[in-house]
């Protein structure tokens, strides 16, 4: 609460049966300020003040994973500003963190931004059991996975492709393995018995796999040619997503484009093409007219 201290005296002692309690600490409220969040970049970096980087409530968001995620991003771009390499932006097929960067940027919050599995258009693609492999090659290449992280993720991509390549080999009668691991009712428990006997009965080396490494490829293949189906649509979108404007772009000078897209793609300035199709009040025809003049 934030009302002041006899105002909090007269409510308790107005209550029955706490006509003589003694408040030892009084309520108090806490309030901050926030910056409007298309006054920063997906990478973190203000527009207005190069190199200085933004994360967590002050960008409009709660203050536990969403801040959190955000933190990674500010400290390795702002490392990364100092050094005079590019910054990183992480894409929405790509994690859960580029999604949030790309919604904060791009979308103006009504209330504290949380991050839910449904605000991702891509989350066939974003499953726990495979953050390893969608990220553990970006963060090598940062410099951020050392040695030892490194050799256990390698090991553990090896075991998985060694599951696969068996479930491709083994057979139980006159059908493959793999085949039958597709059937939507089979579980990670079935592969777990076929590996224990039918594997060693068809003459395969007997194995005893992890557990939660069967589940993630059974996750694998079952959701193949959906996965597929989703990359084959990012790979499509990819080629406006990377287009990025130059800092100096003044989209009010772009022929034929619509006073509301323009006021809106003035508002929030967004780094890329990809970013610009995503605002509210932009249409399709507004990033054709766009993508015709980074082109000229």
């Amino acid at each position: 609460t934030s009302l002041p201290a006899d105002v909090q005296d007269v409510v308790v002692h107005n209550l029955p049966g706490c006509e003589r309690a003694v408040i030892l600490r009084h309520g108090y409220a806490v309030e901050y300020d926030m910056v409007w969040p298309h006054q920063i970049d997906a990478t973190a970096m203000t527009k207005l003040v190069k190199g200085l980087f933004l994360a967590g409530q002050i960008n409009g968001t709660s203050g536990y994973e969403e801040a959190a995620g955000q933190g990674l991003i500010a400290g390795l771009n702002a490392v990364r500003f100092t050094r005079g390499q590019s910054l990183l932006r992480l894409r929405r097929d790509q994690c859960y963190i580029g999604v949030l960067m790309d919604d904060l940027v791009t979308k103006t919050p009504r209330e504290p931004y949380r991050m839910f599995t449904s605000r991702a258009e891509h989350r066939l693609m974003l499953r726990s059991d495979n953050a390893d492999e969608r990220l553990t090659p970006l963060g090598r290449e940062l410099g951020l996975v050392d040695d030892a992280r490194w050799q256990r993720f390698e090991q553990r991509r090896a075991a998985k492709a060694r599951i696969k390549q068996q479930l491709i080999d083994g057979r139980r009668g006159d059908q493959r393995l793999v085949d039958l691991a597709r059937r939507p009712e089979t579980t990670a428990q079935d592969v777990a018995r076929w590996f224990g006997r039918d594997v060693n009965e068809s003459g395969m080396t007997k194995v005893a796999p992890d557990d939660r490494l069967i589940a993630t490829v059974l996750a694998d293949i079952q959701y193949a040619g959906y996965v597929e189906r989703q990359q084959r649509d990012v790979q499509r979108l990819e080629r406006q997503e990377d287009r990025a404007f130059p800092a100096d772009f003044d989209f009010a000078l772009v022929a034929g484009l619509r006073n509301e897209a323009r006021n809106v793609l003035t508002k929030f300035r967004p780094a890329t093409l990809g970013q610009a199709g995503r605002l509210a009040g932009v249409t399709p025809a507004d990033v054709m007219l766009l993508s015709v003049t980074l082109t000229k």
